[in-house]
């Protein structure tokens, strides 16, 4: 056969492909008999595709298919369940049948680069798209990081980082994949998927949206907030002794894990809802052959949502003593203290949200808590006394704390202070209240032995912090900030110097500024709260105010990611004042200063011993003071161990003690901790 011939014969068939139309098949049709898995992308499974290996994944792709009425398609599911596979099924379908532009949006550059590169290998992969999409780095057209051009229109990958790569682009179909780990307002435009959205203007008879990702913490989850605005459908399992439809809980009514784990620990075994038959992971594939769902809600009207969660993974996947594994050691972790690994087992395993210990930890149990004993008092437990000041524009909150073994502590007094932190009457009205005594369960009077002021307040307060705390270093009262660096310890190692004197030069006898990591104190107090007794506890009065606990609990520790990596910080609750917090977080740090972390059960007992003395020595008490301006030695974190008193017991008793400080005595004739004292914020 000649070349001419054969080249007449090439010419043909590819005018005879030309003019056969495109197939119309569903996106789960297209996908059986086109779509391929590159070997390149590094799956475990590469070749043709088949939806009967996930079966779930078959209505998820109807609902995105064309004919299909719906415009927005919602998955809340775990991690490798039909979510970005299905979204490559979408868009190479549409390519190849109905192509239009197409938006791909994801949460960071990162991940813009590894989608892309996905992308590239799959079309690659599939003669029928490759033809239709521009060739990398080719003369004619873009295919590049950023847009893919092909024949009828063009992929636009982008990030919600930035509002400019929503902007000025006219598309028929969205994929934003994992926004609960985008930025919730974009460029302070808005909310990044009504942003996604209003690029389909011009397309409002078939657009359609599509939103595959896992959950968050519950009230901040975008996708949850999807979800719960569609169809709601849960993914069901059949039995395959009785044939009963079921949803897979991993927790049983209790909240224990349903699934039964074998005696040798290796094997967990799924119990039917309906007739008890016990189902192994080598069932998985008959359990899920037809990919049933809940009939789901109406929603409304445009939104189809789903979830789906691990235990579906097919067999040969994570299997189901994985999660037993992995949860158990996410709820060790708890105990300890640490959510986040559990924060990490719901989201990405059960693809369900996660409720913080803000949640968990409501203000009202911390309230329903509270104590039998009174705001100026000392239970017996509490041996050291430490307290800090908040500065406001128009007033001063101050908080005392008790410090017992193992850091176990008790609120002691909370006052608020009304005048301008400018105004020297403010300050003395709060070194009387510094100066005050207390008295302890066994009849003696204590001193505060340390005060930690905020010097970051508002109305531009530093210099009148300073300027106070100059002259009363030796009473351990110091300045303090938090540092601005997430994850710093909860004091810094040394101070730093910050009076300037007449001539520009450091002030070695001026004030300090000590710095505490905001973010370890709160980690370190929320994981605390909710410890009744012991190292380690809080307790409360019987009088505080509701406002207190709400402010003690007004802030929370969110999740996110930035420059592609995952990080977290403290946000505050929407009109929810903090001060109550705050002052706690400047206590521990003023706790730290006197090494009370630091101190062995010996030393403990040796401040009891001082503070109780033995029966005989009841009619003649020590008097247990901190450091007041005329004693020249105060009391340091190197002598707190030193079971001496130093000063004599004599030179004690030829005093009398002044009266205690009252409970919640406020100059302005009440406790005031609710909106009507925030008015200078």
């Amino acid at each position: 056969m000649s070349d001419m011939h054969s080249g007449y014969q090439a010419v043909l068939d590819a005018m005879a492909r030309g003019l056969e139309p495109d197939p119309n098949l569903t996106v789960h049709e297209w996908a059986d008999r086109f779509m391929v898995i590159p070997k390149s992308t590094g799956s475990n499974e590469a070749g043709p595709y088949r939806t009967a290996r996930t079966p779930h994944a078959r209505e998820v792709m109807l609902a995105l298919s064309d004919n299909h009425p719906c415009k927005r398609v919602a998955v809340m599911g775990a991690s490798q369940m039909l979510k970005t596979q299905v979204g490559l099924n979408w868009f190479m379908a549409s390519v190849h049948q109905s192509p239009s532009n197409f938006l791909w949006l994801v949460p960071t550059g990162k991940l813009q680069k590894r989608a892309a590169s996905r992308i590239d290998k799959t079309i690659a992969a599939i003669p029928e798209i490759a033809m239709r999409v521009a060739k990398p780095h080719s003369r004619d057209a873009n295919n590049n990081n950023d847009i893919k051009e092909y024949t009828g229109g063009a992929l636009y990958l982008a990030t919600a980082g930035a509002a400019a790569n929503l902007s000025e682009l006219s598309v028929r179909r969205v994929l934003f994949d994992e926004i609960d780990r985008a930025k919730e307002n974009v460029g302070g435009e808005g909310d990044p998927a009504e942003l996604a959205e209003a690029r389909q203007t011009t397309f409002e008879r078939n657009r359609k949206a599509y939103y595959p990702s896992s959950p968050t913490i519950e009230g901040e989850s975008v996708i949850e907030s999807l979800y719960r605005r569609g169809t709601q459908r849960e993914a069901l399992a059949e039995c395959i002794h009785c044939g009963h439809a079921q949803p897979l809980d991993f927790f049983d009514s209790n909240g224990n894990p349903r699934l039964i784990v074998s005696d040798d620990g290796q094997r967990a075994m799924y119990p039917c809802c309906e007739c008890g038959g016990l189902h192994e992971e080598g069932d998985k594939t008959r359990m899920f052959a037809n990919g049933l769902w809940s009939e789901g809600l109406p929603g409304d009207g445009e939104t189809e949502s789903f979830t789906i969660s691990a235990m579906f993974l097919p067999y040969g996947w994570i299997p189901w003593i994985s999660l037993v594994r992995q949860y158990n050691m996410a709820k060790a972790k708890l105990e300890e203290g640490s959510e986040e690994a559990m924060i990490v087992f719901y989201n990405t395993r059960l693809a369900r949200c996660w409720t913080r210990s803000k949640e968990s930890t409501r203000y009202e149990q911390l309230m329903n808590r509270a104590e039998p004993y009174k705001l100026g008092t000392i239970p017996a437990g509490g041996l050291v006394l430490t307290a800090s000041i908040d500065c406001q524009a128009y007033r001063l909150e101050m908080k005392v704390i008790a410090w017992g073994e193992g850091m176990e502590c008790w609120v002691i007094d909370y006052q608020v202070i009304h005048g301008a932190p400018s105004e020297q009457a403010t300050w003395d009205k709060a070194d009387e209240l510094l100066k005050g005594r207390y008295r302890h369960a066994s009849g003696q009077m204590l001193n505060i032995s340390a005060t930690f002021i905020n010097a970051d307040g508002k109305g531009g307060t530093a210099q009148d912090v300073y300027n106070y705390c100059a002259s009363r270093r030796r009473r351990n009262i110091y300045s303090v900030k938090g540092h601005s660096r997430p994850g710093r310890p909860i004091l810094s190692s040394k101070p730093t110097l910050v009076d300037i004197n007449w001539r520009g030069k450091i002030e070695k006898q001026g004030a300090q500024l000590w710095f505490v990591g905001p973010d370890t104190c709160k980690d370190y107090l929320q994981a605390r709260w909710n410890r009744t007794i012991g190292p380690g506890a809080v307790h409360f009065p019987s009088d505080l105010p509701e406002s207190y606990y709400k402010g003690l609990t007004a802030e929370y520790r969110t999740y996110g990611y930035k420059r592609g990596r995952k990080v977290s910080w403290w946000e505050k609750k929407k009109g929810e004042a903090n001060e109550p917090l705050d002052l706690m977080v400047y206590n521990l740090g003023a706790a730290y200063y006197l090494g009370l972390q630091k101190k062995t059960e010996h030393g403990w007992a040796s401040l009891r011993d001082r503070l109780m003395p033995a029966q005989g020595d009841l009619l003649n008490p020590v008097q247990t003071s901190g450091p007041t301006d005329s004693e020249p030695t105060p009391l340091r974190p190197d002598n707190f161990d030193t079971p001496v008193i130093n000063r004599p017991v004599a030179a004690a008793l030829d005093t009398p003690p002044p009266p205690p400080v009252q409970p919640a005595k406020v100059y302005s004739g009440k406790i005031s901790l609710g909106a009507g004292s925030r008015r200078g914020d």
